[in-house]
């Protein structure tokens, strides 16, 4: 469907239409137990209507069994927390694995305009330095789907 000068097209007409979609293709910067946002989206939303957040993304480290805690958070790190999940990172060693995170969660808007959701995380137990991975045949992606409303 084309558009025309003046035309305001709304998003999010279809459940399940995504919204907005980033992929990161290079590794995040590391961490320890300090949270820090490790990849982001922004989405245009409408007042009322419900989204389905999702983070889909992978952790590793340097060491063995560190404990890593992954957060949808609301605008930045300081944001409202929407869902957390909880990564073990075993058998790393001094060689760095990925280990999965998918998580989502749904918000309702408060207000239309752009909105911008961030994936942070921090190491709650081991001794490692952590960091998501992600590479250009391995992306991380962060995408707002429309739900209902």
């Amino acid at each position: 469907m084309a558009s025309s000068a003046g035309q305001q097209l709304i998003a999010g007409r279809i459940p399940g239409e995504e919204i907005a979609s980033d992929a990161a293709t290079s590794n995040s910067s590391n961490f320890t137990t300090t949270e820090v946002t490790v990849h982001s989206v922004t989405a245009p939303l409408v007042e009322g209507r419900t989204y389905q957040v999702i983070a889909d993304a992978q952790f590793a480290s340097n060491q063995d069994d560190d404990l890593v805690i992954a957060r949808i958070r609301e605008d930045d790190v300081n944001g409202a927390q929407l869902r957390d999940h909880y990564v073990r990172i075993r058998g790393a060693g001094s060689t760095a694995r990925g280990f999965s995170v998918y998580i989502t969660a749904e918000y309702t808007a408060t207000a239309t305009g752009n909105k911008t959701f961030v994936l942070t995380a921090d190491r709650l137990l081991g001794s490692g330095t952590c960091f998501m991975e992600a590479s250009a045949d391995n992306p991380a992606f962060m995408k707002v789907n429309y739900l209902r409303g």
